[in-house]
């Protein structure tokens, strides 16, 4: 059989930024028509190979040789639709005021900005193909984070490519959306497109022909698929967090009568609606799971009870004891709420860096550091950071040491590996002891390894803190074993609800 002809070619090649080491030499080849998977644990260099092997990242020594007649395509893991939508604001919670405005483009509109002389015939079967043909005049910020993968996935397809990278392309989806964009990919495969896909080990394709394990910038010999075994170097959990220190970080919480009470809430943009009749109660103490598929309406539910979504005014809800609109203000709500989601991660990867005060009357834009964001937590701020003082310092350190990341306290958070910035985006929410803790699929992104490490942590705050959780996520063997109570969604109404047995 004749062997098939090389796309790609990595010689030794390696990657090193800001004095730290990202990437050891690395060689490998990608041939036509394969489909390729990079995989190991979070910070492994994963993500820095993908983007060497695209030509988005050079090697700092080494060399990579490309068939220059194949056209390739990155797909990041992180959109940049916050940009697109021309928003450069501090707040977070502007998403869901502009999701109507007329200057936020629709998915028609983003897709055909990106891929010129495109024909309708062409954009229809793609959309169809990606079930996503539902989107088509939906405002790109109105998005969940599923269908923010798939609309970036057809711009992808559209271009045609000869080869596509993918980073990380299934986190973040339900079941159903991963067996979806799976079979799509398969499709895709053989039709010819070679595909280099980062992937955590628990969610490699069964298409995959090959795979490359990673750890700690290195690569281990590509295996055939088939062939491919994960070992978990871990140590014991209970060796990584010092008790002691985690119940010193924890504060007393207040006591409500009702920390969240909707009735009959409803949501709607342009005419169609996202939550239909959602009626539900979350008491101090009470640890929910939300699920449901992809667009079911998790995250908007989520902006209501975080203050940042406007239509909370116009329905029946009470947060904290208080009717939304008697008063109160968004940022004495966010002050009782530590909060972690895909969406809010995005904030703090815009290139600018983060807004300090310089010395004098002077403003500067300085690289935002992992402890700046975990400091952030206190003020609820994103993207500028105000003063701190040491007291809170001091937290912000013990937080970072408490998740095994006080070596980056003062590394850059752009250069972190995906994993890293969310586990920083943790310890964000957990600074300052909220009331209540809502964690928007808090592990996307991170390896068994480390959302194993978070989940036995998050286990430990709600056994020694009267902590009220509501925790998000597709994937039941992520739940905690503190939840005690389940909220289901499905097209915006509530499918199921209750207190687990």
């Amino acid at each position: 059989m004749k062997e098939r002809a090389v796309i790609a070619e990595a010689e030794s090649i390696g990657f090193s930024t800001n004095h730290r080491t990202i990437l050891q030499p690395v060689s490998l080849k990608i041939r036509v028509g394969e489909a390729f998977v990079i995989t190991g644990a979070s910070g492994s260099g994963k993500t820095t190979l993908a983007r060497l092997l695209s030509g988005d990242l050079h090697p700092t020594h080494g060399v990579i040789r490309r068939n220059e007649s194949k056209s390739v395509v990155f797909v990041s893991q992180q959109d940049r639709f916050i940009a697109s939508a021309g928003l450069r604001t501090t707040y977070y919670g502007q998403r869901y005021e502009s999701a109507n405005e007329e200057g936020i483009p629709t998915v028609y509109e983003f897709i055909t900005r990106r891929v010129p002389g495109l024909q309708e015939e062409a954009f229809a079967e793609v959309l169809e193909e990606l079930e996503i043909g539902y989107l088509r005049e939906r405002r790109i910020l109105s998005l969940s984070n599923g269908e923010r993968k798939r609309v970036q996935l057809a711009v992808a397809l559209l271009q045609k490519p000869d080869w596509l990278i993918l980073d990380q392309p299934f986190v973040g989806l339900d079941v159903h959306a991963r067996e979806t964009l799976s079979s799509i990919l398969e499709k895709q495969k053989q039709k010819g497109l070679t595909l280099l896909i980062v992937s955590d080990p628990a969610l490699i394709p069964a298409f995959t022909d090959f795979v490359v394990e990673m750890n700690d910038g290195k690569t281990k010999p590509a295996v055939y698929a088939k062939d491919y075994v994960h070992f978990s170097e871990t140590n014991p959990l209970e060796n990584h967090f010092n008790l002691d220190v985690l119940r010193e970080l924890s504060e007393e919480k207040k006591s409500y009568r009702q920390v969240v009470r909707m009735k009959n809430v409803r949501v709607a943009y342009g005419g169609k609606k996202v939550l239909d009749g959602i009626d539900w109660k979350v008491n101090t103490g009470d640890r929910w799971v939300l699920s449901g598929h992809n667009g079911a309406g998790k995250t908007t539910l989520l902006s209501l009870i975080t203050a940042d979504n406007p239509q909370g005014y116009s329905n029946d809800l009470v947060l904290f004891d208080r009717r939304r609109g008697s008063g109160e203000t968004v940022w004495e709500i966010k002050k009782k709420i530590g909060f972690v989601s895909p969406e809010l991660h995005l904030y703090f990867l815009r290139h600018r860096g983060i807004y300090k005060p310089a010395s004098g009357s002077e403003l500067s834009y300085n690289s935002i550091t992992c402890a700046d964001v975990v400091l952030s937590g206190f003020k609820d701020e994103v993207g500028f950071n105000t003063t701190y003082s040491k007291v809170q310092l001091a937290k912000a350190q013990k937080w970072l040491g408490m998740l095994g990341m006080k070596n980056l306290e003062k590394a850059s958070f752009l250069h972190a590996s995906l994993g890293e910035q969310r586990t920083i985006l943790l310890a964000r929410a957990l600074v300052k002891s909220p009331d209540l803790l809502i964690l928007d699929e808090p592990c996307q992104g991170l390896d068994p390894e480390h959302t194993e490490r978070f989940i036995y942590l998050l286990d430990e705050i709600c056994r020694n803190d009267p902590t009220t959780l509501i925790y998000v996520t597709h994937r039941k063997e992520e739940i905690p074993g503190c939840v005690t109570h389940a909220l289901e969604l499905e097209n915006g109404q509530i499918k199921s609800q209750g207190k687990i047995l």
